[in-house]
């Protein structure tokens, strides 16, 4: 059973740690109260390739709750359509607020293995 969703994406920028940091924790603070979730954002090396990986987790993350999955990856799309500036400048005044929750992101190396994806292992 699946145990949260995953957002798998790459931004070609050089704040690109700062921008996908900013657009997870704008998205897990947003539904942090309404759906009891949690976030957790890696920035995965993977051979030669870059790219993140965004998993949010909690009692209401899963396939049963479809509608839900479906309001966190539309509000996630709505939010990267922004310009990294008008980005980064709600993010820095959302995160003024005292109750804003933040998440860091975590480094990680993953080998290629066409048997198991050890993503949710990390957990």
């Amino acid at each position: 059973m699946e145990k949260g969703l995953e957002i798998t994406f790459k931004i070609d920028d050089e704040d690109a740690s700062v921008v996908a940091e900013a657009l997870t924790n704008m998205v897990g603070n947003e539904f942090l109260n309404d759906i009891d979730i949690d976030w957790r954002i890696f920035h995965i090396t993977l051979g030669d390739n870059h790219f993140f990986k965004i998993c949010f987790i909690g009692p209401k993350m899963t396939k049963l709750h479809p509608l839900i999955e479906k309001k966190v990856k539309t509000r996630f799309d709505e939010l990267s359509h922004y310009n990294k500036n008008e980005l980064l400048k709600m993010y820095h005044k959302e995160k003024k607020n005292k109750s804003f929750k933040t998440h860091y992101m975590q480094e990680k190396k993953e080998e290629y293995d066409l048997w198991q994806d050890n993503f949710w292992s990390y957990f």
